[in-house]
Formats: structure tokens, sequence, C-alpha cells
């Protein structure tokens, strides 16, 4: 009986330490594991960060192929410190992926814009191909890319992925393509009775700029889609020969060119300069086309100067005698100086032309521009 006593004693006290021990091994587990360090964040997006964790990088930040094949998609990475930044140097590295393919130009140009704006372009503004013609202008990018995904590092920089989908993107090029070439039919389509005018000039150098973006979109064709672009490039119509048209018609046009006080004729000079490098011929009377103003010197004393000064004040329109609108008035003012009158007088002139080289040629290829884009 003793026997069996001790027996179920020591069998209590076994199973008593077995229980201790497996109690301390668990406390020591649970304490290892809350002294260990908690596993880092996530690197990625801060939209998720400041949920408190954070996106892995996307496969396409260091290969965009990975994400968009090269088959289906043209794509390209950019990256800045914000996410206007990486979406715009993304938009910027996608036009340098077709500029490693094909030579030229493949965004629209501000006139193109205007074009399309204005009207003149059988494109609305409002339409899907006229806001990816304005976005194209405001991104500096071809027409038709499209940020696909944004990620933010946790070094405050953000990446972005530009894609063009190339199906896509073939029709709208093809689309594009065929809307200015039906603009250009238009623009062109001019009665002979006014063909010799500044409103045809305008309108083929309208349709020359067209043209030449045909050519460029052309170009961004020829990578989505080559054999697309290969079945247009002999039918689109070409911006040189538009050019030599215009350029017909400009010399057609004599305008004629008087102002009033003029000093050896230097003032009317400075405005034929502007005229005939647009193309256009000068002189002669009688003419619907004049340019026609005034020149006017006035000595300037300053307190305290000992030099002498003369102001000079430009005033010019340029008008149609037929319709008898102005068409582009133009006015200039300005001082100059010189120990002589006489020498500040000339000063003055030479002030008085460079001006009117720079700003009235500005402003008249401005009037050629609108001109060309009423409808």
């Amino acid at each position: 009986m003793r026997k069996i006593t001790r027996m179920l004693l020591l069998a209590t006290v076994v199973a008593f330490c077995v229980s201790i021990s497996g109690c301390a091994t668990a406390a020591s587990s649970a304490t290892g594991s809350a002294n260990q360090p908690s596993p880092g964040p996530r690197k990625g997006s801060s939209d998720t960060a400041a949920k408190g964790g954070y996106d892995p990088e996307p496969a396409w930040v260091a290969n965009p192929r990975a994400s968009f094949p090269e088959e289906r998609y043209v794509s390209a990475v950019g990256y800045g410190e914000n996410r206007e930044a990486a979406e715009k140097s993304a938009m910027g590295a996608l036009v340098a992926v077709f500029g490693q393919t094909i030579k030229g130009e493949t965004t629209v140009s501000s006139r193109y814009l205007e074009a399309v704006k204005s009207g003149a372009l059988e494109v609305s503004e409002s339409t899907d191909v006229g806001r990816a013609v304005t976005s194209s202008y405001a991104l500096e990018t071809v027409v038709g890319a499209e940020i696909k995904g944004v990620w933010s590092d946790r070094s405050s920089t953000t990446y972005a992925v530009a894609v063009m989908d190339r199906q896509k993107a073939a029709m709208l090029y093809a689309d594009l393509i065929e809307t200015n070439e039906s603009s250009i039919r238009s623009l062109t389509a001019i009665p002979a009775a006014e063909r010799n005018t500044m409103e045809a000039y305008a309108r083929y150098d309208l349709a020359a700029e067209i043209a030449e973006t045909s050519g460029r979109f052309l170009n961004v064709l020829s990578v989505v889609s080559p054999g697309a672009a290969a079945a247009r490039r002999g039918t689109t119509t070409r911006p040189e020969d538009l050019r030599v048209e215009a350029l017909k018609i400009a010399q057609s046009i004599p305008i004629a060119v008087s102002i009033k006080n003029d000093r050896d004729g230097r003032i009317a000079a400075a405005f034929s300069a502007v005229l005939t490098s647009a193309g256009f011929m000068t002189g002669g009377s009688g003419t619907r086309y004049s340019l026609t103003g005034t020149l006017a010197l006035s000595p300037v004393e300053l307190p305290e100067n000992p030099n002498k000064f003369s102001r000079y004040t430009v005033d010019a329109t340029l008008a149609d005698a037929v319709t008898g609108n102005a068409l582009l008035p133009y006015s200039a003012s300005g001082r100059d100086g010189h120990t002589s009158q006489s020498e500040a007088d000339n000063r003055a002139i030479r002030a008085a032309e460079r001006k009117i080289r720079s700003e009235f040629g500005t402003a008249f290829a401005g009037f050629v521009t609108g001109l060309g884009g009423k409808k």
C-alpha cells in the first residue's frame, strides 16, 4: 500500500514540474515576441502611408514594359518631388521614346491649338480628340498619352508612368490626320476673285501649319502603327507646297508704305522690312492695302542732365481700301539722348527703327495668325 502511495505521489510531483516548465516556456516565448522589433513599413504610396502602411514598388518603376507590354503599349517613367512634377516628367520621357525612333517634332504647336479653339479646325475642343490635343499642348507631350500609375517611395520621390495604347493611338491619329486634311481643303477653297487678298494669304499660311502638324502626327503613327503610317504618308498634303502658294499670294499683293515727317525714309524702311520678310511687295500707290503713319520728334529736357534728349512717337495703321477697315493699328514711343540735339534725334530714330522691326514684326505675325483662324 505504501509503495502504491509513494508512486502516486511521485507521479503528481512529476506532473506538477512538467506543468511549471511548460508555463515558463510559454512565458519566455511570449516575452521574446514582444521584445522583437516590429517589421518595418513597406515601401510605397503616400496614400497607404497615411494609414500606417506602404505599397510595394510597382514593377513599372524599374521597367515599364513589365506592366505594359511593348507589343501593345509605348510607355515611359518619370519622377519628381510631387505628383504634378512626376507626371510631367513621365510625359516628357514618353516624347523622348519617340525621339529615339523618329526625327522631327511630335507635339502640337500653339498655333495648331489656337486653330482648334477658334474652330478653324474641324475639331471641337469639347470632344475627346479636342481634349487630347489640349492636354498634349499643356503637358508638352504626344497626343493620346495617359498617366497610368503614380507611386511614392519613402524618400519623398514620386514616380509616374505615361502610356500610349498602340491600337487606340492608331485610330486617334488616323482621325486627326483625316480631320487636318479636311480642314486644309476648306481653308484653301478660295474663289479666284478673293485669292489675292490678305485673308487668302493667312488661310494658306494656317493650312501650311496644319500640314506640318499632320507630319508630326505621322511621325507618331509610324511608331504605334507603321503600316497605317505608310498607307497615309503619300496622301497627306505637303506643307512646302502650301507655303509656296502662300508666298505667291503675298507677292501679288503690293502694300504702299507712307510715313509723314519721316527722316530719309528710315521709318518707312523699317515697316517695309517687316512686310517683305513675310513675302509681301511694298511700294506703289493706289493699292488695296496701305500702311500709313506719322513720325513725331520732340526735345526733352531732364533736370540736372546736360545732355540733349529726343522723344519719338510713331503712329501707323495697316488698312484695306476695299473694305475701309483698319486691319492693324500700331504705335511706338521712346526717347534717346546725346550731347547734341541733332544726334539725340538721330539716336531716337534709330531706336524707333529697332522697335518697329521687333514689335511690329510680332504684331503683324499675330495679325496673320488671327486672320487665318477666322471662320
